[in-house]
């Protein structure tokens, strides 16, 4: 028994190591197919095949006249043979010129080439760069038409911002599929008009004013774009382009039109960007000027390291005896800048995590905050020492906030304030994730009790809010998600008012 067991070992054991894997001391056996460039035969062009056949028949002759070279005598068929030497020559010469331009068999049969008549070498050269020609031009076609825009009902990636047209019935959401899509709120199931094509990466950014330039976007291309925002002059079912675009640098994160500027003004309107770091471009906090004609001016930026910490996540316009821009940021702190001189007037430590987002109360006295630290805050701006008046505890990670019309905060409060968020995408599929996860919770102003919630409206992060305070009685807002979806709910009860898909 132990003797079989020996020849079984000797002379099976691959078989075992195909069942257990091979000995702990065996070394590492290099496979030549792995290794190996040689293209296999199934793969190569009847014309290459043919061609190998003849550079074998061709090689057969060479073989046997360097017998007769060395004196011994042939065979009558091997004489044949050798007698039709030119003619095997001339057939290798017929299907050289009709090999394929990518063929590697020349090269690997240099011996048989250099027999070749130069006519057919250049012939073969020849058809070669046409054919590299063609396939150039064909993988130019290929990669317009996959560049070439298409109309979108849905967006097929995740939504990451939301804007409301001059008319109030319309929104503009731009994601990560390159598009911003303009909706109609007329039907319950909301609808696609236009599509706005021109970004060549994710768009992560948009805004809606008035005007032939009202609408602008900026994403991972470093440029905003800038287009059609009359609704009115939007045609169903059409294709936009941007009507000017301007180089900001920077992965653009933020844009944000000035609430205080005339858009009928000769200088045309301003709106604050924020950009992500890019390569050597720095993050940066920048103020525009642009007209109607879509030309614009930088007339601020705020790019210094020692000033500016990190790329801004958010932005708001605050009024007041002096213009001012609020940002938030990665370390916790909201920044307080003057919008004339760019001068940091306060930077507020709020957080211990990231503030991703931030809302502006109606009556422009309270900011409020959404962060990664599962809490939201509400911060009085009208006084120099920016008290913060209440802090709204989740058990997520928060991204978004909204506030209802008549929000005040503090133990005398009113209204509602709105939260949602959720873990990470990324960690979805490694953590436990809550059944509500991805749910907007609305409390109440005064004591941060939950007051209602929203039933399946997501199944991703939710990324931001849009307040839509005239479009239901108490209001609404617009949530947009990483699972691609746009959803409006009623701020008074969560109840869904609008979706992009039939529930």
């Amino acid at each position: 028994a132990v003797g079989f067991c020996q020849f079984v070992h000797q002379h099976f054991h691959p078989l075992f190591w195909c069942l257990e894997g091979p000995p702990q001391n065996s070394t590492k056996v290099m496979s030549w197919r792995a290794e190996s460039t040689f293209k296999p035969s199934s793969k190569l062009s009847d014309e290459e095949k043919e061609f190998l056949k003849s550079t074998k028949k061709l090689r057969d002759i060479l073989k046997l006249e360097e017998k007769l070279a060395k004196g011994e005598e042939l065979e009558t068929l091997q004489k044949e043979k050798v007698a039709n030497k030119d003619k095997v020559i001339k057939e290798i010469s017929g299907l050289a010129i009709k090999l394929p331009g990518e063929t590697e068999v020349f090269e690997k049969n240099q011996d048989i080439v250099e027999l070749l008549d130069d006519s057919v070498l250049e012939r073969f050269q020849k058809k070669k760069k046409q054919d590299q020609q063609r396939t150039e031009r064909r993988h130019q076609q290929e990669a317009a038409k996959r560049d070439q825009p298409e109309f979108m009902s849905r967006h097929d990636k995740p939504i990451v911002e939301a804007c409301i047209s001059s008319d109030g019935k319309h929104i503009f959401t731009c994601s990560k599929d390159k598009y911003v899509l303009c909706w109609s709120l007329e039907h319950r199931l909301m609808s696609v008009i236009t599509t706005f094509a021109g970004h060549k990466g994710a768009v992560f950014a948009v805004d809606a004013a008035e005007g032939p330039c009202g609408l602008a976007s900026g994403g991972a291309d470093g440029e905003i774009h800038f287009w059609q925002a009359d609704v009115s002059k939007l045609r169903t079912g059409q294709i936009a382009s941007p009507t000017a675009t301007c180089n900001h640098g920077g992965i653009v994160r933020v844009i944000r039109w000035c609430p205080f500027d005339n858009g009928a003004s000769k200088d045309g309107r301003r709106f604050a960007s924020a950009s992500e770091k890019l390569v050597s471009t720095p993050p940066a906090i920048c103020i525009w000027q642009v007209n109607e004609r879509g030309e614009t001016k930088c007339t601020l930026r705020i790019d210094d390291p020692q000033v500016l910490k990190g790329k801004a996540n958010d932005l708001r316009w605050g009024g007041g005896g002096i213009q001012k821009l609020f940002s938030c940021h990665d370390n916790g702190y909201i920044a307080v800048w003057n919008a004339h001189t760019g001068a940091l007037l306060k930077p507020i430590a709020l957080h211990q995590g990231p503030i991703i987002s931030l809302a502006l109360a109606d009556d422009g006295a309270t900011l409020a905050t959404a962060s990664h630290d599962q809490t939201a805050k509400a911060v009085d701006i009208s006084s120099r020492e920016t008290p913060v008046l209440m802090t709204y505890k989740a058990n997520r990670p928060l991204n978004a906030v909204c506030l209802t019309p008549d929000f005040k905060a503090g133990p005398e409060g009113t209204g509602s304030i709105i939260l949602a968020g959720g873990k990470n995408a990324r960690d979805v599929t490694t953590q436990v994730t809550l059944e509500d996860e991805f749910e907007s919770k609305i409390l109440e102003a005064a004591t941060g009790a939950e007051k209602a919630t929203t039933v399946r409206a997501h199944f991703g992060p939710v990324h931001r809010f849009l307040p839509l305070p005239g479009l239901a009685p108490g209001g609404a807002f617009a949530s947009v998600a990483e699972d691609g979806t746009i959803k409006v709910h009623a701020m008074a009860d969560g109840r869904q008012l609008h979706s992009d898909v039939m529930e």
